[in-house]
């Protein structure tokens, strides 16, 4: 037992003990171009629907592998590497494992963890998931009379044999945890199209993905073919996040991620920055009176823009403030926008699986901030102007909902639970500007006694009954009022006087 400085005694076998694990302490590292892609989802995140980030039929990559429930499907990966071996006689099942090795350390170092599986079975899993990805895909090009096996006998593939099983399988292979890389699904897509005739007639692999999930999307014509200038995906989930961001975005967006790096700290280190600013201001006024506090002000705080508002009104409130809401013409249903008192919202159409869908591309900007936060971004601004089956029910009216959930309220609840537990960083949001010009629209004395004058009278017909019966009242009082002071100055002639 030793004395530290204070006559503290203190335990020294315990101390170095302590020593040696601070000393020993490491982050897991990567190298900057080569950022871990393939997470699990945050335990807060998952907390407020667990089963919109569980795949339900099969499971792609190391994380959901030993769940029992997606273990029929196993048999069938090996079915559809046989398949695929089958539609290009010059790739031996050599030459896929073969590249896939070659490709391992790459694809272990893509997940958030260490994977604890031996080389033989982590090539394996990756070439079970890969064959049957592009597979699936590559099904979309094979005619109908083609499906079939000869003769009387059909083979049992739930796929092509059941109307329930490929929907499961397409959502699944949009789940955060349920991934594998690209580059493997892309190397596997090589070897199997690596013959010139079948290639042609096949078409690219984002094409394909592109068809795939065309009927999964919450906007019917929003996808667009990645250009030349489209970043490396990560895999499936982030090849669909691409392709709904707004084509203005696509080219900005690393700009704007640059000012969205490290959310936490910069909203801490402005909220700081306002705090101090505000303390100095009470000081000096306690000091100087109300009109000396007044005058003074930061230098740095006049040069700033202004602060971005965290919400805006809901969709009925704004109504009530004058706005106006149209449907927009856009490819994307984040390309939201706010002009001259008009919110235009493309079409977002409303299903059973947008929840989930939605929560894992949210999930997937919260884990990994290169890729922006449009998503959430969106979903706050539907969160804020959605508080209600009333809110739902007007953008209906306007078409920039298509509730295909059939109540309003289960519609608003899914909005309403949406964003718990995400971070934005508003001042670098996509929607910023349309958050400060909505705030400036509901801000101005008009559209403020608009809003009050619709929401105490026009709200009911009782209210506007009762309005229109005070003005009748008011009117009838100033023409009475009117007679009798024409009659006082310009009697009837014959009136006594």
């Amino acid at each position: 037992m030793a004395t530290a400085e204070g006559g503290v005694p203190i335990d020294v076998e315990w101390l170095n003990s302590l020593t040696r694990r601070v000393e020993g302490a490491r982050l897991r590292r990567h190298r900057r171009d080569e950022p871990r892609t393939i997470f699990r989802v945050p335990a807060n995140m998952r907390e407020g629907d667990p089963s919109a980030y569980q795949p339900r039929i099969i499971s792609f990559g190391p994380f959901a592998r030993d769940n029992p429930a997606l273990k029929p499907m196993e048999k069938l990966k090996y079915r559809y590497v046989q398949k695929l071996l089958q539609r290009n006689p010059y790739a031996k099942l050599e030459d896929y494992v073969s590249s896939i090795r070659g490709l391992e350390v790459r694809s272990r170092a893509c997940y958030s963890e260490d994977v604890p599986m031996g080389s033989n079975e982590f090539v394996e899993m990756m070439l079970l998931d890969g064959c049957f990805i592009v597979e699936v895909l590559l099904l979309q090009t094979d005619e109908e009379e083609d499906r079939a096996d000869a003769g009387e006998e059909v083979e049992e593939d739930p796929i092509l044999t059941t109307n329930w099983t490929l929907p499961l399988v397409e959502y699944d292979m949009l789940m955060l945890e349920n991934q594998i890389p690209f580059f493997i699904v892309e190397k596997v897509f090589e070897l199997a199209t690596s013959a010139g005739t079948y290639q042609t007639s096949c078409g690219s692999l984002n094409r394909l993905l592109l068809s795939f999930f065309d009927d999964l999307l919450p906007n019917e014509q929003m996808f667009l073919l990645p250009d030349a200038a489209a970043p490396e995906f990560y895999h499936v989930l982030h090849f669909v996040h691409y392709c709904i961001m707004p084509e203005e975005y696509k080219k900005s967006s690393q700009s704007e991620i640059k000012k969205a790096y490290k959310p936490f700290i910069y909203l801490k280190l402005r909220k700081i920055r306002r705090l101090s600013s505000d303390l100095y201001r009470r000081l000096l006024s306690s000091f100087r009176g109300s009109r000396s506090a007044g005058s003074v002000s930061d230098g740095s705080e006049q040069s700033s823009s202004p602060v971005v508002p965290e919400s805006v009104p809901s969709a009925t409130m704004l109504k009530e403030s004058g706005v106006k809401f149209k449907e927009k013409d856009a490819r994307s249903f984040l390309d939201v926008a706010f002009r001259d008192g008009t919110m235009e919202m493309p079409t977002l159409q409303v299903y059973d699986q947008t929840n989930s869908l939605f929560r894992n591309l949210i999930a997937f900007e919260q884990c990994l901030p290169d890729v922006g936060t449009h998503v959430a971004t969106y979903a706050v601004l539907m969160d804020c102007l959605i508080d209600s089956g009333e809110d739902v029910a007007l953008l209906h009216r306007y078409g920039c909902v298509v509730n295909g959930l059939g109540n309003d309220d289960d519609a608003a609840k899914l909005f309403n639970r949406l964003c718990k537990e995400v971070a934005v960083n508003y001042d670098a949001c996509y929607l910023a500007g349309l958050f400060r010009e909505v705030k400036k629209h509901c801000d101005s004395r008009w559209n403020k006694y608009r809003a009050k004058l619709m929401r105490d009278y026009f709200s009911n017909p009782w209210s506007f009954l009762s309005l229109v019966g005070a003005l009748v009242i008011i009117a009838l009082t100033v023409i009475q009022t009117s007679f009798a002071i024409l009659a006082y100055f310009k009697p009837p002639h014959g009136a006594p006087t």
